[in-house]
């Protein structure tokens, strides 16, 4: 039987200039897809967008450009000269309107005002790539996997249907079903899109892989009790592990996050990389710390995070917190090498958050040796495993307490100094690599692969 060719679609994270979980994943499948494959004699995967009704791999000129429309999102504000910018954010500083700043000077990750060139950019891009022909084409022996943001890119479902029609094998990767399971976080709007868009996914994949065991349960539950009576779905559903970034990751670190995460330093912060979501529960963090300064500790508090579009009151109190840059730190913008540093010298890592798909700070926290302190939740439990400390989700007093003990046992006399490192017994958790988490999946969509071709093969023969 001939060896099957992979098609990675990235539609959303190619031109992305945020950090956070699905972009991140995208970007490591992308880049260990390729070795993982040639390992197993397949040929060398392709990534690729859809552009009108096609998928296109990304050429080199598309990737500069794709590349250039992501720092431009990154930091929508360095693209304009600064004796340009400062006129508009003068004249909004006159007006009491806040939204109106944050439109003029958007925050890292956000494009505010720079939207509508971003975006004409960014379809000049994909227009000139159609021009320059070479789409992929359906056939029986191409996989294309759908790891992508695909609630943002609706058009593409008509093109995975085309495809799947010409015996492509879909294998589609879902993070999580929080918009379903816990719609208090994202609204009425969302919840109703994110609902189309699974449901897409359920109609149109020949395989739909979770990324956790947890998340892959709550796909057959909906399956089970809302489109059991369906023709046509996918009813396969399997999970993969994902990876952390244990390589020295390269790029610039500011002298300011050198300054405050020092190796040197036994008070450096802890440590929480988290977007600011409501469901990521910023707040149980803050108010333990507040706690804790409330005695007269010297502890520290570091978020890392994009801030998101719900966050307001949140951001308003860590700007106007008495703390802020004394004993409390935020970033919105942390690349990866400076993330690495952060890792690398906290005092410990803290997961409060109240619902995840994966939860893959823990995986690279205790691949740091870092002591991390998760809420106790399904998901948490299934990737931290007996090397996490749990407290319990909604008490700031639990995580106050199992700070300060922690505090206490490391700076005993006995142990000669405040180590960030010791993780007690846990020792360093030896997590997949991105290669491993690539490998995984190759061998779960492969195996599915090859099953359904012949079943199809034996449904002919009968």
């Amino acid at each position: 039987m001939q060896s099957p060719r992979i098609t990675l679609d990235a539609s959303h994270t190619a031109s992305s200039g945020k950090n956070t979980g699905i972009e991140r994943v995208v970007r490591n499948l992308s880049t260990h897809l390729p070795e993982v494959a040639v390992e197993l004699g397949l040929p060398i995967p392709r990534t690729a967008t859809h552009i009108r009704g096609h998928f296109y791999p990304i050429d080199a000129p598309q990737r500069k450009s794709f590349d250039r429309l992501a720092r431009w999102e990154s930091h929508a504000t360095d693209f304009v000269p600064s004796w340009i910018q400062a006129i508009p954010v003068g004249v909004s500083r006159c007006l009491p309107f806040p939204k109106l700043r944050k439109w003029i000077s958007p925050a890292p990750s956000h494009l505010g005002a720079y939207k509508l060139p971003h975006h004409a950019c960014q379809v000049v891009t994909e227009y000139s790539r159609a021009l320059r022909g070479e789409p992929v084409s359906p056939s029986p022996h191409e996989i294309l996997i759908m790891p992508d943001a695909y609630w943002t890119k609706r058009d593409i479902w008509e093109t995975v249907a085309k495809h799947r029609n010409a015996g492509t094998y879909v294998a589609t990767i879902i993070y999580d079903l929080i918009p379903l399971t816990h719609p208090q976080f994202v609204g009425k709007k969302r919840t109703i899109k994110f609902r189309g868009y699974l449901e897409q996914v359920i109609r149109h994949s020949d395989i739909i892989i979770a990324i956790s065991k947890t998340v892959a349960e709550d796909v057959k539950r909906y399956i089970q009790e809302n489109m059991a009576n369906e023709p046509g779905i996918c009813t396969r559903v399997e999970s993969f592990c994902l990876g952390a970034e244990i390589k020295q990751p390269t790029g610039d670190v500011r002298p300011l996050v050198e300054a405050i995460f020092a190796p040197e330093d036994s008070s450096s912060p802890y440590l929480m990389v988290a977007s600011f979501d409501p469901r990521k529960n910023h707040e149980q963090a803050l108010d333990a710390f507040e706690m804790l300064w409330r005695d007269d500790s010297k502890v520290k508090l570091c978020f890392a995070g994009r801030a998101g579009a719900s966050c307001g009151e949140l951001l308003d109190r860590i700007h106007n917190h008495p703390e802020l840059n004394s004993k409390l730190f935020v970033f919105h913008d942390m690349n990866d090498a400076e993330l690495q540093v952060a890792y690398q010298n906290c005092s410990g890592v803290l997961l409060p958050s109240m619902v995840e798909g994966f939860g893959l700070p823990i995986v690279e926290s205790l691949w740091h040796g870092k002591k991390t302190f998760a809420s106790d939740t399904p998901i948490h439990r299934e990737v931290g495993g007996d090397q996490c400390e749990y407290f319990e989700l909604h008490s700031p007093e639990a995580l106050a307490r199992a700070i300060h003990a922690w505090e206490e046992s490391r700076c005993r006399p006995e142990t000669q100094n405040c180590s960030r490192m010791d993780t007690g017994s846990h020792g360093l958790m030896q997590p997949f690599t991105w290669e491993q988490s690539a490998s995984q999946l190759i061998e779960v969509v492969l195996q599915n692969y090859y099953n359904h071709h012949s079943t199809a093969v034996a449904q002919r023969a009968a």
